[in-house]
């Protein structure tokens, strides 16, 4: 599982960093699994778009008081499933045009002397193999981002 950790200097109270964490993440699907004065807990949302809020490509996260710092650890399994169902809707759409190339050049006798044909659904998805690895990226760095984002709101707080 992908994971992100980071820290914030703070020396303030955690019940107040803790109440923007909560405001900020529970309207968004997060459950609380655990919450004490040092710490807390919340899993849950589920990352179906990328139109989504980008917090919610983290599955689990868990912040902490320390002596003088806020820290996160947090795992992002949305942002994973994202990457996975992007890998398997390019690996589907790939395996879809190859047979419909592949039955049109078998079923149309006049393409049978046209071999290039059978090369479309390649030259389709060639541009792919570079904006996939991109766009995973890009997904992740846009939920650690949100993540950052909200840890400097709760140290502010």
């Amino acid at each position: 599982m992908d994971t992100y950790e980071d820290f914030v200097p703070y020396t303030g109270a955690g019940e107040r960093a803790f109440n923007v964490a909560l405001q900020t993440l529970l309207p968004l699907g997060f459950q609380i699994e655990s919450q004490g004065s040092a710490h807390l807990t919340v899993s849950g949302a589920r990352y179906i778009s990328t139109k989504q809020n980008a917090l919610l490509g983290v599955s689990r996260a868990e912040f902490s008081l320390g002596h003088s710092a806020l820290t996160v650890n947090a795992e992002l399994g949305g942002a994973e499933r994202m990457q996975k169902m992007l890998l398997l809707f390019l690996l589907g759409l790939g395996g879809f045009d190859v047979l419909l190339f592949t039955g049109l050049w078998y079923f149309v006798p006049e393409l049978h002397a046209q071999r290039w044909f059978l090369f479309i659904p390649l030259l389709a998805l060639i541009p792919w193999a570079f904006i996939a690895p991109y766009m995973t990226r890009m997904i992740r760095a846009r939920s650690v981002e949100a993540l950052r984002i909200l840890l400097e709101n709760m140290a502010a707080a």
